[in-house]
């Protein structure tokens, strides 16, 4: 589960609204620190084409209330998994953390 402002928001909820839209094939929802103290929840997603960042945001909202939509959403080449195929989102977390200057 992750924290939206008090909120339990499952990630699986806002991976099912992403991956509702036609071209994304694979996505995967965590939180991220932005700054010390400060958390956003990312959508991290796999598309077969380029997708304008607006429309997503539209296409997300008709699907999940407010405090549940991704504050950041970041297209990706793939997403990690494991050895069983299990998304590793804190592996999401970790690589996310230093290519935006986060500790």
């Amino acid at each position: 589960m992750m924290n939206a402002g008090g909120h339990r928001v499952s990630p699986i909820e806002v991976e099912d609204a992403l991956t509702a839209h036609p071209l994304i094939v694979e996505a995967a929802a965590c939180v991220v620190q932005i700054r010390t103290g400060v958390f956003f929840i990312a959508g991290f997603y796999v598309a077969t084409d380029v997708i304008d960042e607006e429309e997503l945001r539209a296409f997300t909202a008709a699907r999940l209330a407010a405090y549940k939509m991704p504050r950041l959403l970041i297209a990706r080449d793939t997403l990690p998994r494991g050895a069983n195929n299990k998304l590793l989102r804190k592996v999401l977390r970790a690589e996310w953390a230093p290519a935006y200057g986060q500790a």
